[in-house]
């Protein structure tokens, strides 16, 4: 089991550097509460169960891989409690971090979002010019993306 401390942040899409290299992903759940994820990448698909500990930036998590068929890709889309999303994801480095940049599609497009793993919560963290420190969505559910499936970032009235 591996701990996971994690902040999530809004882009500056202008700031942006040229992305590279991202991995398509479809992702889903099989349940909120524990957080049990997949993601599908071609006919890779990783499962993650994570609870939560005293806040949402600490978690437990556990990972799963395995291979699958279209046909098992396609059962699994339909056991998701709420609509798959979409997304590509690319990897930055930055003052010795990785900073995922997570670019939406289909009905979150226009939604750019960026989590950065720590070792430590109170780590202090050095922003890359188009990480927005001033937006810190790591606890705000309307950006988990359990719920941009049932409420996704197209449907919002007050985008930020």
């Amino acid at each position: 089991m591996a701990k996971e401390i994690e902040k999530k942040f809004l882009v500056d899409k202008d700031k942006l550097p040229e992305l590279k290299n991202g991995k398509h992903y479809i992702q889903g759940y099989l349940s909120t509460n524990p957080h049990i994820r997949f993601r599908v990448i071609n006919d890779l698909v990783i499962i993650t169960i994570k609870s939560f500990k005293e806040n949402k930036s600490v978690r437990n998590e556990w990972e799963f891989k395995n291979k699958m068929s279209k046909t098992e890709i396609s059962e699994l889309l339909k056991l998701s409690v709420s609509k798959p999303i979409e997304k590509s994801r690319y990897e930055v480095g930055y003052e010795k971090l990785i900073w995922e940049i997570d670019v939406y599609q289909g009905m979150n497009e226009g939604l750019i979002t960026v989590d950065v793993e720590l070792e430590d919560i109170i780590q202090e963290i050095n922003f890359p010019i188009w990480a927005r420190k001033d937006m810190d969505i790591t606890n705000d559910p309307k950006y988990f993306n359990v719920n941009l499936g049932n409420n996704p970032y197209s449907k919002w009235n007050n985008k930020q």
